[in-house]
Parts: C-alpha cells; sequence; structure tokens
C-alpha cells in the first residue's frame, strides 16, 4: 500500500493539504481527460472544488474563470462511468480508504460500527431495470428513492476513520452487505472487539450468520413493534435484566438469541419523564455488564457523525447515470479520511498516555476553505459581468 509523502514544512498549508489530497484520489482513481482545454489535473480540481463548495459542476465551471466548461467536464465523467464501473468505483474507493489508516491501529482489537447511508433521489426510476441502483425506503426528506451505501466504522477515541464502503443494489440483502464489509475489515488486517449494528440489521439470517461464521462478538439493537406482545412484552419493569427471546419468520423459522432489556427514561415536553425499555440481541457477550451494554452501544453513533462529515464535502448533482453519484459519496468519505489522517500527522498532542490530537485546531470545514483558495488561486474567479450589448429596457 503506497504512502504519500506528506509536504516538507511542519505545518498545516493550504498548498500542501492539497497537493497531499489530489495524490491520494489520482492515484486510486482511473479518471483521466486529454483535452486541449481539460486535462486529468483539470478534471480533479474542479471535482473537489465542487465537493468543498458542496456544489454542482455547473456552478464551479461558472464560478472559476479559466475553469474548463462544464458540459466537457461531464462528457469525460459520463464516458468513463457507466452502470458497470460501480464495482470498480468500489474496490478503488476502498483502496483510498484504507490508505490513510495508521498502521498502529492494527495493533489491538477495535470496536466497529456498520451502518446505512441514504442519499435522496428525486427523479424516476424502473424497479424492473438491472441496471437501476435507486433503493426504496421510508419517507424522508420528501422522496422514498434513494442511492444507498453501507459503511464500517472505526470507533477508538480521536481515531475515526471509514474503513470500508459498500455500494448497495436493491437486490442487495443485509447478510451480503454486512458480509462484504466484514471481509473487507479482515482484509486490512484489524482485529474486531465487537461489532455494533443498529435496528435495521436486526434478521433472523443476518444474526445465524453472526452467531455461526463470524468469530466476534456483536451487539445488535432489536425494533421494539406493534402495542403488545413481541419485544414489547419483555419491556416491563423498573430494572434491566437479562434473558432470551425467540423471533419467528415465515420465511426464516424461529430463532432463540440471548437478549438485554435495558430500562431507560425520557423527557416529555412538559417536564415529567417516561419509561421505555431498549433490547440489544448479545452475541458472544455472556459477561457483559448490562450496565455496560447501553453504555457501549451508545458508542455505535459515532457513525453518524461521519454521515454528517459526507454531507459537508459531498458534491451535487442531478444526472440520472448512478455512477456519478456513488462517486460523490467515494469522494466525501475518502476526504474525511484524509482529514483525519491530516490530524496525525500534524497535530498529535505531547505527553504521556493515549495517543491524542488538537482536532479542534483544525476543522474540516477549513480544510474545505484550503482546496478552495487553492483552485481558486489556480483558475482566477469570476468578479465582474459583463453586459449583453442590447439596449437596456426603460421602466
Amino acid at each position: 500500500m503506497p504512502k504519500f509523502a506528506p509536504p516538507q514544512s511542519d505545518k498545516l498549508t493550504d498548498r500542501g493539504t492539497w497537493d497531499f489530497t489530489i495524490a491520494v484520489l489520482e492515484h486510486y482513481f482511473d479518471l483521466s481527460a486529454d483535452g486541449t482545454l481539460c486535462q486529468t489535473s483539470d478534471l480533479w480540481r474542479v471535482l473537489v472544488q465542487a465537493a468543498a463548495r458542496r456544489s454542482t459542476i455547473e456552478t464551479v465551471c461558472t464560478d472559476l474563470a479559466e475553469a474548463p466548461d462544464s458540459n466537457t467536464v461531464r462528457g469525460y465523467l459520463k464516458d468513463q462511468l457507466p452502470v458497470t464501473t460501480i464495482r470498480g468505483l468500489q474496490h478503488d474507493g476502498n483502496r483510498a480508504l484504507a490508505s490513510q489508516l495508521p498502521a498502529w491501529l492494527r495493533e489491538a482489537p477495535r470496536e466497529i460500527a456498520i451502518d446505512l447511508h441514504d442519499e435522496p433521489y428525486y427523479g424516476q426510476a424502473d424497479p424492473d431495470d438491472p441496471d437501476c441502483w435507486v433503493c426504496r425506503g421510508e419517507a424522508r426528506a420528501g422522496t422514498t428513492r434513494f442511492y444507498r451505501c453501507a459503511t464500517a466504522y472505526v470507533l477508538h477515541r480521536d481515531v475515526r476513520f471509514t474503513l470500508a464502503v459498500v455500494f448497495v443494489h436493491p437486490d442487495n440483502d443485509l447478510r451480503w452487505i454486512v458480509q462484504q464489509l466484514c471481509r473487507r475489515v479482515k482484509t486490512l488486517q484489524i482485529p474486531v472487539k465487537c461489532w455494533f449494528l443498529d435496528k435495521g440489521f436486526c434478521s433472523i439470517p443476518l444474526i445465524r450468520w453472526f452467531d455461526a461464521q463470524c468469530q466476534s462478538p456483536a451487539l445488535i439493537a432489536a425494533p421494539i413493534r406493534g402495542k403488545t406482545g413481541g419485544l414489547r412484552a419483555l419491556c416491563t419493569g423498573r430494572r434491566s435484566y437479562r434473558t432470551t427471546h425467540t423471533f419467528r419468520s415465515a420465511d426464516y423459522g424461529e430463532l432463540t438469541v440471548p437478549v438485554a432489556v435495558g430500562r431507560t427514561f425520557r423527557r416529555r415536553r412538559d417536564g415529567s419523564r417516561q419509561a421505555e425499555g431498549l433490547v440489544y440481541v448479545l452475541i458472544r457477550l455472556p459477561h457483559l455488564p448490562l450496565r455496560q451494554v447501553r453504555k457501549r452501544y451508545r458508542r455505535r453513533f459515532g457513525i453518524e457523525s461521519s454521515y454528517r462529515l459526507l454531507e459537508q464535502v459531498r458534491g451535487r448533482t442531478t444526472v440520472r447515470y448512478p455512477a456519478l453519484r456513488f462517486l460523490w459519496m467515494a469522494i466525501a468519505l475518502i476526504l474525511g479520511n484524509i482529514w483525519i489522517a491530516l490530524h496525525w500527522r500534524y497535530l498529535r498532542r505531547r505527553g504521556s498516555g493515549p495517543r491524542r490530537v488538537a482536532r479542534w485546531h483544525f476543522t474540516l470545514a477549513q480544510l474545505a476553505q484550503f482546496w478552495r483558495r487553492v483552485i481558486e488561486h489556480i483558475y482566477g474567479v469570476i468578479s465582474v459581468i459583463d453586459p449583453p450589448d442590447v439596449k437596456p429596457a426603460v421602466l
């Protein structure tokens, strides 16, 4: 795995961070341009500028004085990103994500979370088309159609790297998705202390696979549905406890697993407290104290912060071909890993104890601003609009 040499200065600079970023992207992604006005470097400059500004290719090319035309950039992308390249993009994105991981991350078992992330899609989709990658889901942001990815995320103090990504096709089931992520983490040689999965992954086939084939412990939240019976019947009393529960399915039969029932309180609007139950499926966690179950599972919400960061550096598009949408997802995740890697190269805090970094000194918004300044310096910006040579209207 190639290591990219950081800038020679011992300080973070806008040009140094840009050179580092572009070296990673150009090395792992096979995107190129060989036109007179648009070279490969121009292609990546426009893409990174759009990601840093959370904007579109059209907006970026219109704002930069010497940038190539937006139609030229989109033409190169469309030619090189047919739907058949999506799995190749996934492979390249995973290699780029892994290139930023510190070597000492493999020294001890780590807690890893797995989750799904949806990007809303507002166009038309044909579910019978095998090349359609639009997934259906619960209504959110005014739509029920989404482009979906699944990620594995390490939970270890200030080390919050995305380890792997899988682009989800509507025909992919949850067990296959989790298997792909687990296989990728195993390839990275990162020992797993525990897997954390949310309610959407609580299914009989997946629990059976974890119990029979996965050698690492897992903590899976279980959804509580209905008003009576099922898991809701376990949420009684005021104390947490361990028990077993039998999941039943017409397609997959029955499965009895150990569960932990946690009792917690949420604050109502009127200030009063209401007790509620939380149920977790425990796989190879026989000695985990009840008080630690919910506390450890809450660490899983760290993966949600990776998706908030993804939205800060994800380019926008309205095109219908899916490969470009997945490319934006992959670039955003990689830029997030690069941001964390720069912290560990330049902002390490001295002293005894665990490894720490001064994350508050360098935010992702600052890094995005660095990229924007470099690209605007290269191309210049349009600050004057010449009016058309027509007679102004008389009001």
